[in-house]
């Protein structure tokens, strides 16, 4: 692709692994099988709602024009391989003549886990760095967040959003992928993972660009609006690699990507040999902390010695070490062949989960360690539990939760779907899908559909009716209310519950809501939906979100201090995002028949509990084992399930 060329046509099979960009919802879905197997068509997904609320597409990193790192001018025509540097792309861009099509194929790079929040995109585009005010472009995914990894196909078209790709993919897939102007003003995005789909998926849309460029690039994607921090994903190999042009002299540059700083490469492309070549990292490498105390109990006011090692593919890691328990700073040390301790005595009475923050160097990403310490205040060991609610609305309780009472023994109009303790645990809300709210313990009542004139969905006769059923209930930030949220994505609020928006209010949301999370200030919150979304409200911040799986998400929870939330797939998958730690899950235990059905968590973020619908219980982090009703006749599946 160096020197020269006149009105040729270049077409060949490219490699990258690529970012995610939206697309116009009136786009017109094309559809090609190979052979004779065929699969489903995927329809374009509009681009994602405005305001603050983010759709399962919003988790996706969003791809970016470039971000040089200096001022930059393109090269002269036919003046080749001279490097610009940029903060976001590392790869190489072709200019000169108009580009009417990219081409190229690559191999999909495996990313090192994390439990820091990492991402890189790899693909194929036009225009973006020239003409900075639109690019369309489709390729790959690959991040990490809470030790796991995720990869995904998709396109985009700026301004719009993301748009994922609803079809696996693996790190190692061989992927190709074209990007192609018919008549002016109309392009077609095809992407195709020759390893696992039957066929390539396409596309063709209405989008207006200059062509300028054409770029085979890896991304640091943007991410909740802020500039992401590059997962390290080894190499990416482009082959194939071809253009169509208007013919003349073409200039190709390569790009490095400088860190945010400006101050050191973290990628660069090789040299071009014929059509192919290869995108490397060399930024930090990732890091895993190991944490313990000892002694692992001890009184109010007792000292602990608080340890933790971080280790490293890369090398020994050096630098700071924070203990900490929720806000409360315990002590800091220096790390010393990669390890380091300290001792303190202020760690708060109760079962406490003790984090060790290693913050990373230039050359280590930062990690954190989790360790159990339980300090008893005046002799009392800290009081743990939880209640199993059926759909029959029965009450099944674990620990030292107590029992106020039942819809077991009722006649019920619709099957009970959520259950939400009060803030002192004297009492809790049972809630139907209906809308119908029972109050038992201290709870109090603040009102409920039903009592709004508003019958069920689905219901015959007239007058005002649900559009959907309700899926699920919290308290307010201070128990003075509760919220309901529909599986249409509608909330309603009670009490001192705060109404700030709804998927309908957006225009809708992408799946079927299943949970709503009040965040820690009462001034917003975060909706759930089945394929892997979560939706912003008011003041509430984004995390991130799964996106589409293969299980659908059945159930969420937020951390005690609003710092993140964990979500549940029926398979038994945990994503914890933010504050919140994967701690394990039972992946191969659930599923089917017998999904897991809710995550909840203990009073102080360290650890949870998954629940199924045989009502099996599995603990995790500091979460005892109080029991479970697996091997139980039950008269209604576990449904909802909460706990401290």
């Amino acid at each position: 692709m160096s020197g020269n060329s006149t009105g040729r046509r270049r077409r060949v099979v490219m490699t990258i692994a690529a970012l995610i960009l939206a697309a116009d919802a009136s786009a017109l879905v094309a559809h090609e099988v190979r052979g004779t197997s065929a699969r489903s068509d995927v329809a374009a997904s509009p681009s994602g709602p405005s305001g603050d609320a983010r759709t399962a597409a919003a988790a996706i990193p969003h791809s970016e024009p470039v971000h040089w790192a200096s001022t930059h001018a393109p090269h002269g025509s036919g003046i080749t391989n001279t490097t610009a540097q940029s903060t976001n792309w590392s790869g190489y861009y072709d200019s000169g003549p108009t580009f009417s099509e990219v081409t190229a194929d690559w191999v999909v790079p495996t990313v090192q886990a994390s439990q820091a929040s990492q991402y890189s995109s790899t693909w194929i585009g036009i225009d973006g760095a020239i003409d900075t005010n639109s690019l369309i472009q489709t390729g790959t995914a690959q991040d990490t967040s809470a030790g796991t990894t995720q990869y995904f196909a998709w396109y985009e078209m700026l301004p719009a959003a993301a748009v994922p790709i609803d079809l696996p993919v693996s790190p190692g897939d061989h992927m190709q992928a074209t990007v192609v102007q018919g008549v002016p003003g109309t392009w077609t995005i095809t992407i195709d993972d020759v390893t696992a789909w039957a066929g390539p998926y396409s596309i063709t849309v209405p989008y207006s660009t200059d062509g300028d460029t054409a770029e085979w690039i890896e991304e640091a994607p943007n991410v909740d609006s802020q500039q992401s921090t590059l997962a390290d994903f080894g190499s990416a190999q482009f082959t194939g690699i071809g253009v169509t042009d208007s013919g003349g002299p073409v200039t190709q540059t390569p790009v490095d990507m400088l860190n945010p700083a400006g101050t050191s490469t973290i990628a660069t492309p090789g040299s071009i040999a014929g059509s192919s070549f290869t995108v490397n990292y060399v930024g930090p490498t990732p890091t895993a902390t190991a944490a313990s105390v000892n002694p692992t109990s001890v009184s109010s006011g007792g000292l602990v010695t608080y340890s933790a090692t971080v280790t490293s593919s890369g090398g020994t890691p050096t630098g700071t070490l924070t203990f900490s328990v929720g806000s409360t700073g315990l002590c800091t040390t220096i790390l010393a062949n990669g390890s380091g301790s300290c001792t303190a005595a202020n760690a708060p009475a109760g079962d406490d989960a003790v984090t060790a923050t290693y913050a990373g160097s230039s050359t280590f990403f930062g990690s954190i360690g989790l360790a159990n310490l339980v300090v008893s205040g005046s002799g009392v060991a800290p009081a743990h539990g939880y209640w199993l609610v059926g759909s029959d609305g029965g009450i099944f309780t674990f620990g030292s939760a107590q029992f106020f009472g039942s819809t077991g023994n009722l006649r019920l109009q619709r099957p009970v779907v959520g259950i939400s303790p009060t803030a002192d645990l004297g009492g809790y809300w049972l809630v139907a899908s209906d809308g119908g709210v029972f109050t038992f313990g201290d709870s109090g009542f603040h009102g409920s559909i039903p009592g709004l004139g508003i019958a069920p969905a689905g219901s015959g006769g007239a007058g005002r009716k649900l559009n959907a059923p309700i899926v699920g209930m919290v308290p307010s930030s201070d128990g003075g209310g509760y919220f309901m949220v529909a599986s249409d994505g509608g909330v309603f609020a009670f009490g001192d519950a705060k109404f700030e928006g709804s998927c309908p209010g957006i225009g809708g949301c992408s799946g079927a809501g299943v949970a709503v999370m009040p965040d820690a200030t009462g001034n917003g919150y975060w909706l759930v939906t089945a394929t892997g979304g979560v939706y912003t409200f008011g003041d509430a911040a984004y995390y991130g979100a799964p996106g589409p799986q293969a299980s659908p998400v059945t159930s969420a929870v937020r951390t005690p201090n609003g710092g993140g939330y964990w979500i549940l797939l029926a398979n038994g998958t945990v994503y914890g995002y933010g504050d919140a730690l994967n701690l394990g899950d039972p992946v191969g235990s659930v599923g089917g028949t017998n999904p897991a059905t809710a995550i909840f968590t203990t009073s102080n973020g360290g650890g949870y509990w998954v629940a199924a619908a045989n009502g099996a219980v599995w603990n995790y982090g500091d979460a005892p084992n109080d029991g479970g009703m697996a091997g139980t006749k039950l008269n209604g599946s576990i449904i909802a399930a909460s706990g401290y």
